[in-house]
């Protein structure tokens, strides 16, 4: 090991810390919260496409399995659209803080079935909490359940797939069903808003809890940023 380490050393100009880190399987570096990556734009396309067919905005993609002699299709979406009953009333951020799918080791696993990376690691995963089944539409409800992380207060999830649209500039409908993605239990679209209301208007009436609210509030902190910089600059000239 020691001849190894000092071989790859002087030749890739790598520190030794550094390769052992990597020969161990350990990390190289820590933090206090574990980031999960959330590609956003992904939900809010499921979201609208029961009322835009046709949305600009559709980014929606699927992978192709082949399950027990069947083509079926899994999209990022299913896990939280097909989350278990009991989740019912868990709004889209706090589901992915808290929950994830993960391989039932028990009687439903099965050999054959196709194992998509998991957002969070096996080793935060809690345990004790019991296995909970996906609805039965879910492509991977026989296989795969539904597990709590453990000390899910330090999961953050990394919004992954653009910046997060401005509620002052740009399409106001659209970062208005964005916001009741994110913020509002859902499985379809018109869990959001009714076929008469607009998103503004869908928006408007659902009452936010103060959490969430701080959360709408940051989303905004960057383009307030880019905001008093471009301010500053303004009279700097």
């Amino acid at each position: 090991m020691t001849k190894m380490v000092n071989l790859l050393a002087t030749k890739l100009e790598l520190g030794s810390p550094m390769i052992c880190l990597y020969l161990l399987h350990n990390p190289d570096h820590y933090t206090s919260h574990n980031f999960i990556p959330f590609y956003w734009r992904t939900f809010v396309s499921e979201a609208r496409k029961v009322w835009h067919s046709d949305d600009s905005h559709n980014e929606n993609k699927v992978v192709i399995l082949k399950k027990k002699g069947s083509i079926k299709c899994l999209s990022s979406t299913y896990d939280y659209t097909y989350r278990p009953e009991q989740h019912h009333n868990i709004n889209l951020y706090d589901w992915t803080r808290k929950y994830a799918r993960h391989k039932s080791s028990g009687k439903f696993s099965r050999s054959e079935d196709v194992d998509p990376d998991c957002n969070i690691d096996n080793n935060n995963v809690d345990s004790s909490h019991s296995n909970m089944r996906f609805l039965p539409s879910h492509p991977l409800a026989s296989s795969h359940v539904v597990r709590a992380s453990r000390n899910w207060e330090m999961n953050v999830p990394n919004f992954v797939g653009g910046p997060f649209p401005r509620p002052d500039k740009e399409d106001r409908e659209y970062y208005c069903s964005a916001i009741l993605t994110l913020f509002k239990p859902w499985r379809t679209g018109k869990d959001l808003k009714s076929k008469d209301q607009s998103w503004h208007e869908a928006f408007q009436l659902h009452i936010f809890n103060d959490q969430e609210l701080l959360y709408i509030k940051n989303l905004n902190l960057r383009y307030e940023c880019l905001d008093a910089r471009d301010d500053y600059r303004a009279q700097m000239k």
